[in-house]
């Protein structure tokens, strides 16, 4: 969507409407036998190249048809469009050239954002699953201010580590352990023989990536607001097996990053990705080995 003023300044919102134009090698008849015949000879030339990687003539006009469908370029869709197991998936830069062109917006509001426990000084939680009533907090003091019947502020929980290596979250600190503010004042204290303890860096539950979408649409005359979030996470990856694969290991802000944007894009842009899922989620899906290509291919 585009903004305009009007004379009186006020904003004006124009749609953007997808062009109806014809693209690639032009629209195809598929049951026309002559232009059937016409596009095998054009694939076979392209296979001769290798084109984009295009195997098959049953390959290039799977692609053939999903470009018409999507109303793409075919010369763009043969390096774009994947054929996994006779199903065609596109990678993330058709999703997002396809949003652009149906002026769809979208923001990153987390980008692989690490996410930590809190607590409120006697429930410990973890930052993906706070509950609404909970705010998050700085400190302990700024939590307690903002604590009221409604609301409860939670602020980060604290970790420390004893001489030997060992993690200890501020729940499992007694009156035993000894507070020491470095390394130096802890030898001190361990050979008064005490048990110090000193104030360490938290480490992450889990990683987060998060886009907004907005798009305008126009319904009975009127230009409607929607939104829609997409979002996924290191924990929800795990769960699903996905880093029992090399590549997911390797590249797994990318791949986090691309799932978000594909959940996201396919809750407010249906009617325009038209069932279509994106590559790399394709091959999860058939079980198909993904490569260090796919990822690259996509970045």
């Amino acid at each position: 969507m585009n903004d305009t003023k009007d004379e009186n300044g006020s904003n004006r919102s124009l749609i953007v409407r997808q062009d109806d134009v014809n693209t690639g090698i032009h629209v195809l008849n598929l049951l026309d036998e002559k232009q059937l015949a016409n596009a095998e000879v054009f694939l076979k030339k392209i296979i001769a190249t290798e084109k984009g990687g295009v195997k098959s003539v049953n390959e290039g006009l799977a692609i053939l048809m999903r470009a018409q469908d999507l109303r793409l370029p075919f010369s763009t869709c043969i390096e774009h469009i994947h054929v996994i197991n006779g199903k065609t998936g596109v990678d993330v830069h058709i999703v997002k050239a396809l949003l652009s062109r149906a002026g769809i917006v979208w923001e990153t509001t987390k980008d692989y954002v690490p996410q930590y426990k809190y607590t409120d000084g006697n429930n410990v939680y973890d930052e993906t699953l706070l509950p609404q009533y909970c705010v998050k907090c700085r400190t302990k003091a700024e939590a307690e201010s903002k604590t009221d019947d409604e609301i409860v502020g939670v602020y980060p929980l604290k970790y420390y580590k004893d001489l030997k290596g060992r993690i200890y979250n501020e729940f499992q600190i007694n009156e035993q352990c000894i507070k020491c503010i470095n390394l130096p004042q802890a030898m001190k204290v361990a050979q008064e023989g005490k048990f110090p303890v000193i104030r360490t860096q938290a480490t992450p539950t889990d990683y987060v990536t998060e886009y907004k979408f907005t798009r305008y649409k126009e319904i009975c005359g009127k230009t409607v607001e929607i939104h829609s979030v997409g979002h996924f996470s290191y924990s929800e990856a795990n769960v699903a097996g996905f880093f029992e694969k090399d590549t997911y290991k390797k590249y797994a802000r990318i791949m986090i990053g691309h799932r978000a944007f594909s959940l996201g894009a396919k809750e407010i842009a249906s009617d325009i990705l038209m069932g279509v899922m994106e590559t790399s989620e394709l091959k999860l899906v058939e079980d198909v080995p993904i490569t260090d290509a796919d990822i690259i291919d996509g970045v």
